[in-house]
């Protein structure tokens, strides 16, 4: 095993050697919530590097990664073994009963986020977390093959139709993420379906962490049709968050173009997932949603809750 260390900070302008995910992030934890925050870091003490680490909000004795986000957990450096995850794990333990933390609540990334999530489940399990959730994500493998290799053959003529209707896919500049939240937020509600954070939120996370929101739309001329809200939920994965178009282009599905443009993004940026989301209403599987998305080129990934009392 390496000469291992966990601290609660690095060194300014140390490399890590992992992918930190944007829902752990002091920054993100600031403006999600008001609890107290605190971070463990995995160091390798003789390259100086950082290989891992994990942000917790605590409340009333128990600790929580996230508290109000879809996921949170361990961010890992791809090569670290079984037995220097547990050492981080025991560690982490070991310091928030030290705090008076005598609970844990944690929710993975899904697995398509670190290639060793299965192997933080098997020793999360080993160090005494209970397995209380599995859930399916879906998302989109970034490869050189252009997008639409990836489609059903009903997605591809609904694309050729969108491109045929002259309709035209762009990021645009931060300060229209307004106009895009309201837009999708619209839509969707709509439908029924319930928001997950309003604009005073949005506006905040966006100010605390302003490369990290992207608004991009799909326009018949100078008309939104269909928008999303881009989140870099990490430095390798862009996350779908909540895409909507509007009612009046159903047939056309200008969301499949709006992924398009979302996957030639993340090729651009070199990211390695698309990550789609959940596809779950009331606490079951939407199975048309979800099968729209594997329509989509969606692969299923796993995403795992786990509890613990401290002692």
């Amino acid at each position: 095993m390496r000469n291992l260390k966990v601290t609660e900070a690095l060194p300014e302008n140390i490399k890590k050697d992992f992918s930190e995910l944007l829902y752990t992030q002091p920054n993100f934890l600031i403006g999600n919530n008001q609890l107290p925050q605190i971070h463990f870091y995995l160091l390798d003490n003789a390259t100086k590097v950082g290989v891992g680490h994990i942000g917790f909000s605590l409340e009333e004795g128990t600790a929580f990664s996230p508290y109000r986000a879809p996921f949170g957990g361990f961010a890992l450096a791809h090569d670290l073994t079984s037995r220097e995850i547990t050492f981080f794990i025991f560690e982490v333990l070991r310091k928030l009963k030290e705090r008076g933390v005598n609970s844990i609540q944690m929710k993975l990334a899904p697995d398509c986020y670190f290639t060793n999530t299965r192997l933080q489940k098997e020793n999360l399990v080993y160090a005494g977390f209970e397995l209380m959730e599995e859930l399916e994500y879906q998302a989109i493998p970034v490869t050189d093959q252009v997008f639409e290799l990836n489609l059903a053959s009903m997605e591809v003529r609904k694309l050729k139709k969108c491109k045929e209707g002259g309709f035209e896919f762009s990021r645009l500049p931060k300060h229209k993420l307004a106009d895009v939240f309201d837009f999708v937020r619209n839509q969707r509600q709509k439908k029924g379906y319930e928001f997950s954070m309003d604009w005073p939120q949005m506006k905040l996370a966006q100010k605390l962490n302003p490369e990290a929101y992207i608004p991009f739309v799909v326009k018949d001329d100078e008309r939104i049709i269909a928008a999303t809200i881009g989140i870099l939920a990490s430095d390798k994965v862009l996350y779908n968050f909540s895409p909507a178009h509007h009612p009046e282009y159903d047939q056309l599905s200008p969301v499949v173009l709006l992924t398009e443009g979302l996957y030639d993004f993340c090729r651009a940026k070199e990211l390695n997932y698309l990550d789609l989301g959940t596809s779950y209403l009331n606490g079951r599987v939407n199975e048309g949603l979800k099968q729209f998305k594997s329509h989509l080129g969606g692969q299923s990934f796993l995403s795992y809750s786990f509890r613990k009392a401290v002692s």
